[in-house]
């Protein structure tokens, strides 16, 4: 199959202008599902891309990361390798995506962690990955033993009041915490067998979120805590530029507040849980319901913000003008939330985040940016679908 033909799969989703006005929301993506999963590719002409499950079960991509909303063109993800010049880094990454079946934040990440650690995207990136990986598995492993622990002190009973977290590594601590679970369980009329593998599922579980204790804290805590020091950094930044650049700084920080608020409801919710292990053992179904819901809501809510928060902290320090242009992508490719997940009253505070994007990111595509060759534009815009 050539390139041309290829190409004209593509579609470019920009409503007509009447449709964009008669329903302002047209310029959100309706859901998480449709806004897709940021991939990080390293090809200047891929970067912000998103993948999604098109209506037709097939794997697509959009470009250049608008996702959901006006100025994203969507190709099937399986052309992408045959139109595009791919780094030896985002080959191996979408031989690895053309096989996912399951495309989620969470999947996505790790096999992007996969192709990072081999080092093809370069030593920064592979120990970047490497880093996180490791402190990731630590706190995971040391949040299992956390909610042991903690629900020793919630139903064990004064027996084990004194017990120390580390006793759990010992054997002799582990046939004290049995018996002394046996009080619960006995009244509750649960094996204890089922209350220690009902505690290790739910650690397992709930390990993206983690506990608030050092070290205990989990990759989406991490990044919600994150997000807000980045907010308050480029408010910071803000306070001494220039009236047009202070307006774009406020959006990143309005958008960032607005998703950690988010993040923030749902990791509260989780914590409440945590706090009382006891109900969540004798709710087994609705916890592992309720909890699962949320992780999940959590990953696709805080997907595509660690990049920018990683771009963001590697800005030169004393190069003002880079700063600026660094502003001015974040800006441009801030996710976005769906109609689906938010309130009424909140519409036209992200269709105003949606509008300026828009403007901010035609800016940036503009020839000789370096996000889209003069060739690469030539032959989406030939060969789009005119009905889109």
């Amino acid at each position: 199959m050539t390139k041309q033909k290829i190409v004209k799969a593509v579609s470019h989703k920009t409503p007509e202008p009447q449709q964009a006005a008669e329903d302002p929301l047209a310029c959100l993506p309706q859901t998480f599902l449709s806004r897709g999963v940021r991939t990080p590719f390293t090809s200047k002409s891929l970067r912000f891309a998103r993948i999604a499950v098109g209506k037709n079960g097939r794997s697509k991509v959009m470009l250049p990361g608008l996702a959901g909303g006006l100025g994203t063109y969507e190709l099937p993800l399986d052309t992408l390798r045959e139109v595009f010049d791919l780094s030896v880094h985002d080959r191996m990454l979408f031989d690895r995506l053309l096989e996912l079946e399951d495309i989620r934040p969470e999947t996505v990440l790790e096999q992007a962690r996969a192709v990072a650690i081999t080092g093809v995207g370069g030593v920064e990136l592979a120990r970047t990955s490497i880093t996180r990986s490791r402190d990731e598995k630590a706190s995971r492993e040391l949040g299992q033993l956390a909610v042991l622990h903690q629900a020793l002190r919630q139903l064990g009973g004064a027996a084990v009041q004194d017990m120390k977290r580390e006793e759990l590594l010992t054997t002799e601590g582990q046939i004290r915490a049995r018996k002394a679970l046996n009080r619960f369980a006995s009244e509750h009329k649960v094996a204890n067998d089922t209350i220690i593998d009902s505690l290790a599922e739910w650690s397992k579980m709930t390990a993206p979120v983690g506990l608030k204790l050092d070290g205990c804290q989990g990759v989406l805590r991490v990044l919600t805590a994150g997000l807000k020091k980045f907010a308050n950094d480029i408010e910071e930044w803000s306070n001494s530029e220039q009236p047009d650049f202070r307006f774009m700084a406020g959006r990143i920080t309005n958008a960032t507040g607005a998703t950690c608020d988010h993040a923030m409801k749902r990791i509260v919710e989780i914590d409440g849980w945590n706090n009382e292990l006891g109900k969540v053992l004798t709710n087994w179904d609705r916890a592992k319901k309720d909890i699962a819901k949320k992780i999940d809501y959590l990953w696709w809510l805080l997907d595509g913000w660690q990049e920018l928060i990683d771009l963001w902290q590697k800005r030169p320090t004393t190069d003002r003008a880079k700063q600026r242009e660094i502003i001015e992508e974040i800006a441009s490719f801030a996710p976005v939330l769906p109609v689906e997940e938010i309130l009424t009253t909140e519409q036209q505070f992200w269709i105003d985040i949606r509008v300026n994007q828009m403007l901010w990111a035609g800016e940036l595509r503009k020839l000789g940016s370096g996000e889209i060759d003069a060739d690469m534009v030539d032959r989406l815009e030939r060969f789009r679908r005119q009905s889109a």
